[in-house]
């Protein structure tokens, strides 16, 4: 069963969603048998054709050029109506660094078909006197299609601020518009953030026991329900799954709950997990004995839906807002330096299990106490968020970025060749580059520099940081503004 639901974790990690569904029937009979009979050898003989069909299929040569998305829909649009065009050519150029495509119309009827006829995240429309009739007849047209749309104008006072909001504008900015503003008034409208399902794992030896909580918590799409019958694989199917809530049966063969909580929060990735105890104990002093060592609450059995359903999901939500404020940095929204070394962790013992490469780069502003003491620290805040704005455009689903602190980035790549790590790190490096930072005086622009080293090369994650920070400062040395790859063969 381990060997389907770790190849499901990363049909699932990878957004292959073929491989995922036809997993699923396979995950849910496994789960389900107890002795497998010849029924179900035949069920089995049935269903592996049908996932190695899509296996074969997703890794044909052709099936990332049919699943890769257009490029005119992955760059989201901005229209800017505006008399002005010509004194806009700067902001369009650096829309386009920052990933949007940014079209003027000084023609305010022609940008609004543009903008009825597209796909555009929002429009931006200027002012110059005020909501003459023209504007007020583009803006309704605006409204009733349901686009979004900001108001541009010299003058920001009270009346007009309210004629704004009550025509259904989300945003005011004052001329003349800078890059940093809009960006952080768009970036929410095309970038969703999308939440994952609640990650739910239940250990218990029953079958019946399984079935029952799998059938109930699978009626909602929000929560993502794995099964496991033997405690011994716990913790290597924690590593794989990384749940939200662990339910956990109270009295099973050969160990009881007690000691599995106990296994699990000696490891200190798991230390705040809640475990919610399933059991049909109810001496007060075997739950209040549990509750000290590990558990966050019990379930008594037979257990009514709503309740399971209530608590798993209120032990989810709490988990995740607790670990959103534990793990990350408050300037960048980043991982912080302490869970990005655990993730590091998780991937190179993955990557160890699975004889997966993974790739560890640092990146360092270039001069950055000068972008300080010339600019003042708040515009050096906004640079270092500009920064981790890019990477977590740039980084795929499975990579992991993080802030280590002050200036400095890190990227894990997971499954990347060190050739593959430099390229991607050296087009963050060019688009980095092309940004100017405004401050009151003008604009200027800053690069950054980065070392990259990969594991099984660099075989513990010490080696591996070690490397890394050595390249790092190699490209330091030779210049900056370039990647360094650490250089060591892998032993064969």
């Amino acid at each position: 069963m381990l060997p389907v639901d770790r190849l499901a974790t990363l049909a699932r990690s990878d957004g292959i969603t073929e491989l995922e569904s036809a997993l699923l029937p396979l995950m849910r009979m496994l789960a389900e048998l107890d002795e497998p009979g010849e029924t179900e050898k035949a069920e089995v003989d049935r269903l592996l054709p049908l996932v190695f069909a899509v296996v074969r299929e997703v890794c044909s040569e052709d099936y990332e050029k049919r699943n890769a998305p257009e490029v005119e829909d992955a760059v989201p649009q901005i229209v800017m109506l505006s008399p002005e065009c010509e004194s806009l050519s700067d902001l369009l150029l650096q829309m386009e660094h920052y990933g949007y495509a940014f079209k003027v119309f000084a023609d305010y009827r022609q940008g609004l078909r543009y903008a009825l006829d597209n796909s555009v995240v929002a429009v931006v429309v200027s002012l110059s006197d005020g909501f003459s009739a023209d504007i007020r007849t583009v803006v309704d047209e605006l409204r009733r299609h349901g686009r979004k749309w900001f108001v541009l104008s010299d003058r920001g006072d009270f009346s007009l601020r309210l004629q704004a909001v009550r025509m259904g504008a989300l945003g005011f900015f004052i001329a003349p518009l800078n890059v940093g503003v809009l960006v952080d008034a768009v970036d929410p409208l095309a970038y969703k953030a999308r939440d994952e399902p609640y990650r739910v794992l239940v250990l218990d030896d029953s079958v019946t026991v399984l079935a029952a909580i799998r059938k109930t918590l699978g009626q909602f799409p929000n929560l993502n329900t794995q099964v496991l019958r033997d405690p011994a694989l716990v913790l290597e199917k924690l590593l794989d799954f990384t749940p939200d809530v662990l339910l956990l049966d109270f009295h099973m063969d050969g160990c009881n709950g007690l000691e599995v909580a106990k296994i699990i929060r000696q490891n200190r990735a798991f230390e705040s997990m809640p475990i919610v105890f399933l059991t049909s104990e109810t001496r007060e002093d075997v739950q209040l004995e549990a509750m000290r060592h590990g558990g966050d609450d019990f379930l008594t059995k037979p257990i009514s839906e709503a309740q399971l359903v209530n608590t798993v999901i209120s032990k989810a939500e709490r988990y995740r807002g607790l670990r959103k404020l534990m793990v990350e940095d408050s300037l960048t929204g980043l991982f912080n330096h302490v869970k990005t070394k655990a993730l590091l962790q998780q991937s190179l013992l993955l990557a160890e299990r699975q004889k997966r490469p993974v790739c560890y780069a640092i990146l360092d502003i270039d001069h950055f106490k000068r972008v300080n003491d010339n600019y003042g620290h708040t515009v050096g805040d906004k640079v270092i968020k500009t920064l981790a704005r890019l990477l977590k455009q740039k980084v795929r689903r499975s990579d992991v970025v993080g802030r280590y602190g002050g200036e400095e980035f890190v990227i894990v790549m997971f499954d990347s060749t060190p050739a593959d790590a430099k390229a991607r790190v050296d087009r963050m490096r060019e688009a980095f580059g092309d940004i100017y930072h405004a401050y009151d005086e003008g604009i200027f622009s800053v690069s950054f520099s980065a070392g990259v080293a990969h594991f099984p090369a660099y075989g513990t994650m010490m080696e591996l940081m070690v490397a890394a920070d050595d390249a790092l400062y190699e490209a330091k040395r030779a210049g900056r503004n370039r990647v360094v790859c650490a250089q060591r063969s892998v032993a064969v």
